[in-house]
Parts: structure tokens; sequence; C-alpha cells
């Protein structure tokens, strides 16, 4: 009977060994441009889908000396796949993860621009929603719109524009867009919109960025609806934006990490615009400006469309 009960110890010790070697199996080292809590969300997305793999997470702190200090160390303990979380991190892993070893990287805006298409080992997700995505929900939000204002530093996002202007005539409204150079230029380029425009569209490009109070201000006066391009910009008082959800940006790099455990490689799977968007209205906003139409069309919207709907007061 005492064999009998050791045996069974024994067997379960085995089976317990046998199940978490399999479950553990594939490993993904994580390297982090720094503790900022969209990169958190990603991350947290990516560990909670991603739950059957281990995960050793790194925080480069925004230091490149660290970066490639930590690179090294994730080339000895090669991991099945590594997740680059920002573009700092993406260019380290680039320039000092093995070509061996599968990239996946995430929260990144225009990789292209970093030279992360077209090798071998690096795939991921754009933090870039596609222009016609971002004017099809201008359109929804505001249907009698006959121009939109746009302000761009050509530097960053002349591609954008371009792509801009045709799907706008495609889409029944005429787009007016105005160059900078600098952010001190937007106050100079609001004059383009001098006539009168029905909205303002705004790009993630930096340089405008930068100047979102000005831009702000001018939309308020003007009780001129605001598409923004962060959730961040709509606490702060524009009217409505659609961008990506981080949490759900890291959900879609859990997929391409299983992918390529599965056995794809990475240069099978293109690079992916985000999925699973968020629409965010600010209500004060729109009952100041006294657009509340334009909340019950994002609602809707939103609806058709399976986005996340978020307020913001």
């Amino acid at each position: 009977m005492i064999r009998h009960k050791l045996f069974y110890r024994f067997f379960a010790v085995i089976m317990t060994f046998v199940f978490v070697s399999s479950t553990w199996a594939a490993d993904v080292a994580i390297i982090k441009t720094r503790n900022l809590a969209p990169y958190n969300e990603a991350i947290t997305g990516f560990t909670i889908n991603c739950s059957a793999l281990r995960t050793k997470e790194y925080d480069m702190e925004e230091n490149q000396s660290r970066g490639a200090e930590i690179a090294g160390q994730i080339n000895q303990s090669k991991p099945s796949v590594v997740l680059a979380v920002g573009a700092p991190a993406a260019q380290i892993a680039k320039l000092y993860i093995d070509k061996s070893i599968p990239i996946v990287f995430v929260m990144v805006q225009s990789p292209e621009k970093i030279g992360l298409q077209d090798i071998n080992n690096i795939t991921g997700i754009s933090l870039n929603i596609p222009v016609e995505t971002q004017l099809r929900a201008l359109k929804a939000l505001v249907p009698a719109v006959s121009k939109v204002g746009v302000i761009y530093n050509p530097r960053n996002t002349a591609g954008e524009i371009t792509q801009a202007m045709r799907i706008s005539s495609q889409l029944g409204f005429r787009l007016i867009a105005a160059k900078v150079d600098t952010p001190n230029d937007v106050t100079r380029a609001l004059r383009a919109f001098a006539e009168g425009i029905d909205a303002y569209w705004m790009l993630p490009d930096l340089t405008v960025m930068q100047a979102f109070t000005t831009i702000l201000n001018y939309t308020n006066d003007r009780k001129i609806p605001f598409l923004a391009s962060s959730k961040i910009m709509v606490d702060r008082g524009a009217l409505v934006s659609l961008a990506p959800n981080y949490a759900n940006i890291g959900s879609q790099g859990c997929g391409i990490a299983n992918q390529i455990i599965g056995g794809a490689k990475p240069s099978q799977i293109p690079i992916s615009p985000p999925k699973g968007l968020e629409l965010t209205v600010n209500l004060t906003a729109a009952k100041t400006l006294g657009l509340q139409s334009i909340a019950t069309n994002a609602m809707t919207f939103a609806a058709s469309e399976g986005y996340k709907i978020s307020i913001s007061q």
C-alpha cells in the first residue's frame, strides 16, 4: 500500500513537470522603451492573451546603451520571440537582436520610417490607422461636412495627405491642407481656413501635435468639430478621437507571436494596422459647442463598426 502511494505521488510529480514544461516551452522576451501607461497597457494585453507563454520583461528606460545591454542578455537566453514595445525598443531590437530570433513590434508609429519593413526576422503592428478609416469615421460623425481642415509637416505626413486628398474627394468633401515646418507655424497655417471649415482632422504628426492647444482654442472658438488623433487629446478638450486601443494591440501582438511559435516566419506575416479601435467622445465639449448630435452619431457609428466607445467628461 505504501509503495502504491509513493508511486502515485511520484507519478503526479512527473506529470506536473511534463505539464509545466509543455505549457512554458515557448518564451517571449519583452523590451519596452520606458515605463509609460500606454506601453504597459499593450504589454498587459499581450500577457493576458498569451498567458500560456513565459515572459520576461526588460525596461530600457529610453536609454540606447541600456537597450544594447539588454539585447545582449536576450541573445544569450535565445527566446522564441522578442516583443519590442515602442519605436526606440524596436530600433534596439533591429540593431542588436540576433537575426535568428523573431521580433514582433507594437506601439510604433510609421514603422517604415524607421526601417522596420522588409526585414526577414521582424514584423508587427503599426499604430497608424489607415487614412480611409479615419476619414470615413469623420464623414459618419459629421455627415453634412463639405470642407475639412488639416495641418501637416510634409517631412512627416506628406504620404498621408496625398491619400487623404484622393479619399476625401471620393467621400464627397474637400480637404483644405496647410503646410508647416515647425509648431510655431501653426498659427499662420490656421489662416488657410479663413473661409470656414466644417471639421478639423488631426493627423498624428509630431510637429502639429505640439501645437494642440492652439488648434483646440481655434476650433472651440468657432464651434468646429475636432477629430483628434488620441484619447488623451479628447481628455484635454477635443471633441472626439478614433484611436488604437493599446490592450487590443497587445492582444494582436500575442496572435502574431503564436503564429511564429507555431512555425510561421515573420517575413510571411505582413505588418498590420491596429484592430479593435476605440472611439472616444468628450460629452462636455459636445454640450459646450452645441454639437450633441455628433456625440449621438459617434455612439451609433461605434456600434456599427464594432469599436469600443469611451466617454470623456
